[in-house]
């Protein structure tokens, strides 16, 4: 993986489907196109809107099934083309743009590495070999049980692929085997507690970002 060609900072919010991330996106974008340390904000999200994402969201809305491995695959061509497109995001952060993104790689080696082998992990490693590292991933910690409650009151029975209590606790413990491995790895991740009042969590991000990467 590439560090960040900048001057423009990529930031990235994580955490289980329910954990308020998209909404965190949101806000964050709000609040950083009024600081006067920053220039442009773009804000994305994974799957992506692109071509490769919108087959992907198929298959998270059960209109599409495909095999494990297949599923994996798309998801890492879905986020290099994210990337490397020529109006995507490595062309931001080199114009200075500032980058919130909603998900990224840490979410396939937590939902996608759910049915892999081990030796099926290191090939999708090796798939992500060319993105780019973020400046700092926050994972928005949430229990389980309140990330299916959130999404019961948000859509109702309009539940996707992953959204099960059960599924969900094993994507839990894999994200936090990823974290582990990642953060030993150099990476900058930020663990914030997500079941605060929205606002709270907002101040967290806000003040991190502050000192950090201002």
């Amino acid at each position: 993986m590439y560090p960040n060609p900048g001057p423009g900072k990529l930031i990235v919010l994580e955490g289980l489907d329910g954990a308020g991330t998209t909404t965190q996106a949101q806000i964050l974008r709000d609040w950083l196109r009024g600081c006067k340390q920053v220039t442009d904000v773009y804000v994305t999200w994974e799957p992506s809107a692109g071509p490769v994402g919108t087959q992907i969201r198929q298959v998270l809305t059960r209109r599409l099934s495909m095999d494990r491995r297949t599923l994996a695959a798309l998801f890492a061509a879905d986020r290099i083309d994210h990337l490397y497109h020529p109006q995507g995001v490595i062309k931001r952060l080199k114009a200075g743009t500032w980058v919130v993104m909603d998900r990224y790689y840490l979410s396939s080696f937590a939902y996608q590495a759910l049915s892999l082998s081990e030796g099926e992990i290191q090939w999708l490693r090796y798939l992500h070999a060319p993105c780019v590292i973020p400046d700092v991933t926050f994972f928005l910690d949430v229990p389980v049980k309140v990330c299916i409650e959130r999404i019961g009151r948000n859509r109702g029975t309009n539940f996707e692929l992953f959204e099960k209590e059960e599924l969900l606790n094993a994507v839990s413990a894999k994200y936090w085997s990823a974290i582990d491995s990642f953060v030993v790895q150099g990476e900058n991740i930020q663990i914030i507690d997500g079941t605060q009042h929205k606002h709270a969590v907002t101040q967290g991000l806000q003040t991190y970002i502050a000192a950090a990467l201002f």
